[in-house]
C-alpha cells in the first residue's frame, strides 16, 4: 500500500507553514472584528446568533481556510487542488473500518460527558434537542458535513501532505494535532479527557490519510465522530451498515479471486 510520501505533488513544509500561519492570523482578525461588532451593535450581536448569522460566520471562516490552502498549494484550479488533496478516489474498506474506531472514540467521549469529565459545552444541541428547529438542523449540517469537509480538505488534504514532503509521519501528525488543538483550545484546555479523545481522533485521521489515497476516508471518520457527538447515534450506525453495501461486491470478488488461485499442490 502506497503512503502519502510515495505520491507527492511538489508540496513541502514551507507551503504548509505559510498556510498554517495565514489561517491562524486570519482567524484572529475575523474574531477581533466580530467582537468589535458584537460590542458596538446589539442588533448585530442578536443577528449573529440567528441561523443566518451563524451561516455567515461559518462561510467566512471555512472560506478562508479553503482559500489559503488552495493559494499555498500553488495549483492552477480548484479542481486540481481537490484532486491532489485526495478527493478523486471514493471511500475504501480501510476507511470504513477506521470509521468504526472513530465511533468508538466518540462513545468514549460521550461516556466522559455523562461522567462530567469533559469540558462544558454551550452548543445548541445540548439544550432541549429540538430536532425540528431550523437552528438545530443547521448545527447538524455544519457538524456532520461542512466542518468535516473544510477541516479535512485543509488539514489532511493539504497540510498533512505538504508536511510529509519534508518530515516523517510521526512529526507531521504532531504538527497536525497541535494545529487542530489551537482551534479547539476552549475545550482541550479545560479537560485532559477531552484532549485525549480529540487527539486520538486526529491521530487516527492522520493514520488513515497516511495509509490511503482517498481523503473521503478521513471525511467519513470525522463525520461519524461528530454525528455521534450530537446524539445521532442510531442513524450513524444504520448509515454505516448501509455504506457497507458499497464494499460487499469488491470483498466477495477479492475472496473469490483468492480462492481461485492455484496452490502449490495444484501446480
Amino acid at each position: 500500500m502506497d503512503t502519502v510520501a510515495d505520491k507527492q505533488v511538489g508540496w513541502n513544509s514551507r507551503d504548509a507553514w505559510r498556510c498554517l500561519l495565514a489561517i491562524i492570523l486570519s482567524a484572529f482578525i475575523v474574531n477581533v472584528w466580530l467582537r468589535i461588532g458584537v460590542r458596538s451593535s446589539p442588533a448585530f450581536s442578536l443577528w449573529l446568533e440567528t441561523p443566518l448569522g451563524l451561516a455567515f460566520s461559518v462561510v467566512i471562516q471555512s472560506g478562508l481556510w479553503l482559500f489559503f490552502a488552495w493559494w499555498y498549494s500553488r495549483v492552477t484550479s480548484v479542481r486540481e487542488f481537490l484532486i491532489h488533496a485526495g478527493l478523486k478516489q471514493g471511500f475504501g474498506f480501510f476507511g470504513w473500518c477506521a470509521a468504526w474506531v472513530a465511533i468508538g472514540i466518540a462513545f468514549v467521549d460521550s461516556y466522559g460527558v455523562a461522567r462530567g469529565w469533559t469540558a462544558s459545552s454551550r452548543q445548541p444541541h445540548s439544550v432541549g434537542y429540538d430536532f425540528f428547529g431550523c437552528a438545530w438542523w443547521f448545527f447538524a449540517l455544519k457538524s456532520v458535513v461542512i466542518a468535516p469537509f473544510c477541516e479535512e480538505a485543509v488539514t489532511r488534504g493539504f497540510l498533512y501532505r505538504a508536511f510529509r514532503g519534508s518530515y516523517g509521519p510521526f512529526l507531521t501528525t504532531v504538527f497536525i494535532i497541535c494545529f487542530s488543538a489551537y482551534f479547539h483550545w476552549g475545550s482541550v484546555s479545560r479537560s485532559v479527557f477531552t484532549f485525549a479523545c480529540l487527539a486520538s481522533l486526529w491521530a487516527l485521521l492522520c493514520i488513515v490519510r497516511e495509509r490511503t489515497d482517498s481523503l473521503w476516508n478521513c471525511l467519513l471518520c470525522h463525520a461519524v465522530y461528530n454525528s455521534v457527538g450530537i446524539h445521532l447515534r442510531l442513524p450513524t450506525v444504520i448509515a454505516m451498515f448501509f455504506l457497507l453495501l458499497f464494499f460487499t461486491r469488491p470483498i466477495i470478488s477479492m475472496l473469490r479471486a483468492a480462492s481461485a488461485k492455484p496452490t502449490n499442490r495444484d501446480a
